[in-house]
């Protein structure tokens, strides 16, 4: 499986980092948050344009309900019935989301609750301690959907998680194929 979702580095003096902080931190309070309170961020370049937001590994949530990354954000509005599944696969589609791997390096399938074979994959790597795997792969959606067979196996976004979802893969790859 590919890797390109490495962090970007800044090519232009115009690119600079927007970082989304932990809303409980605040900042004329505060001051400058520490890393455990940056939840991750985007690269902006000079033209305006972002690339896909990069969860903060060393992000620590104020309150355990905290979102941990869009994603995450979106799937607890989705399960309070105020986001649906369209809202859901345009967040997806724009991350960059943690795969678990095998010990022979390929992609974990397990069981959902619902029974479906599902690739294991976090929106953040503050969800993999839930998950037993021999490694993470850090994949874009538009790489994951590549590799997803067209069904059979499906996505179970943050496993054990409050807000966790199993997506249909073929949703995931009509979502990429229409961004």
């Amino acid at each position: 499986m590919p890797n390109d979702a490495t962090p970007p580095e800044p090519t232009d003096e115009g690119d600079r980092w927007m970082f989304l902080i932990d809303p409980a931190w605040d900042t004329e309070r505060d001051g400058t948050p520490p890393a455990e309170a940056v939840v991750g961020g985007w690269l902006a370049e000079a033209d305006g344009s972002t690339g896909a937001f990069h969860p903060n590994p060393d992000y620590r949530p104020s309150h355990p309900d905290s979102p941990t990354d869009p994603v995450d954000a979106t799937l607890q509005l989705v399960n309070r019935g105020e986001a649906d599944a369209d809202a859901l696969l345009a967040t997806l589609v724009a991350a960059v989301l943690g795969v678990a791997m095998d010990q022979q390096g390929n992609p974990l399938v397990a069981v959902a609750p619902d029974g479906v074979p599902s690739v294991l994959v976090t929106t953040a790597p503050l969800h993999r301690s839930r998950v037993e795997a021999s490694g993470w792969q850090e994949v874009r959606a538009a790489e994951l959907a590549e590799v997803l067979p067209d069904n059979g196996i499906d996505l179970l976004v943050n496993p054990g998680a409050p807000a966790s979802m199993r997506i249909v893969a073929a949703s995931l790859k009509k979502a990429v194929a229409a961004r």
